[in-house]
């Protein structure tokens, strides 16, 4: 009788420990995210990475606060753009496959960004002799993002809805030419740098379009994008600027309304 119940005992032993090294199998690498920069401008690409590689595997990113960020994910990578300062939280949370309604885990890390805007000043666009000058798509979109209104004029973070190579991409634009069509500006390409730092993922293409100097009073906006005209207002306060702007996709204004520095 002893040998049976001490039979009992090892085998329900084995099921639990067997159960046990089951459910912490999928959780053996602990979840962690690798961060192109600890601290990075408004407008510059961030580059976050995640170890955590398995088949059927579903990332959900997120950050918070949410306002004025994009977000563009493939396999365990996500290229994430501020276009304010301050300081944000990014969490990756892990799904065992599409249908799973509740993450298994999560991670996170904050990140600064700090007032400056982004330009690349390494000086290797200057040197590079093999820039690439691509199409925009015209399934792509632009996003304009007003960030400063000052005496020197009015400026935008602007940058692609789909992402081009993994070299940070330039934003191509020129003023609208018509100078009787108020302000506005012309996208149509993108330049790709193969002499630039690699990303290790394809980024969106940013650019920092400007208007330096602005007429107190009711203007047109114009945004000429692959041939498509938008067309709106920007009436210029001294104390600050605001748009009137009907479209939500093609190219799209946020926020409306910026306060002068």
């Amino acid at each position: 009788m002893k040998n049976i119940i001490s039979t009992l005992i090892l085998f329900c032993l084995l099921v639990v420990f067997g159960v046990s090294c089951k459910k912490n199998s999928s959780g053996s690498v602990k979840p962690t995210l690798t961060l192109s920069n600890s601290s990075i401008k408004r407008g510059e690409p961030l580059i976050v990475t995640t170890n955590v590689v398995t088949t059927d595997l579903v990332i959900k990113w997120t950050v918070n606060p949410s306002s004025a960020t994009w977000i563009s994910s493939t396999g365990n990578k996500s290229v994430i753009l501020f276009s304010n300062s301050g300081s944000y939280r990014i969490t990756a949370s892990y799904f065992a496959d599409s249908n799973a309604a509740t993450a298994y885990d999560s991670t996170s890390s904050p990140i600064n960004v700090t007032d400056s805007i982004y330009n690349d000043s390494t000086g290797t666009w200057a040197s590079c002799n093999s820039l690439v000058q691509v199409p925009i798509p015209n399934n792509d979109q632009i996003i304009l993002t007003p960030v400063s209104y000052s005496d020197t004029g009015l400026a935008f973070i602007a940058h692609t809805q789909q992402t081009y190579g993994n070299q940070y991409p330039l934003l191509d634009y020129s003023l609208i030419p018509d100078t009787t069509a108020g302000y506005g500006f012309v996208f149509a390409t993108v330049t790709e740098n193969p002499c630039g730092n690699l990303t290790g993922a394809p980024t969106p293409a940013t650019g920092i379009p400007s208007i330096s100097q602005l007429n107190i009073g009711t203007n047109n906006f114009t945004v000429i994008f692959n041939g498509v005209i938008y067309e709106g207002t920007l009436t210029v306060t001294n104390t600050d600027c605001t748009f009137s702007w009907n479209y939500t996709s093609g190219v799209t204004i946020s926020p409306l309304t910026i306060q002068k520095q």
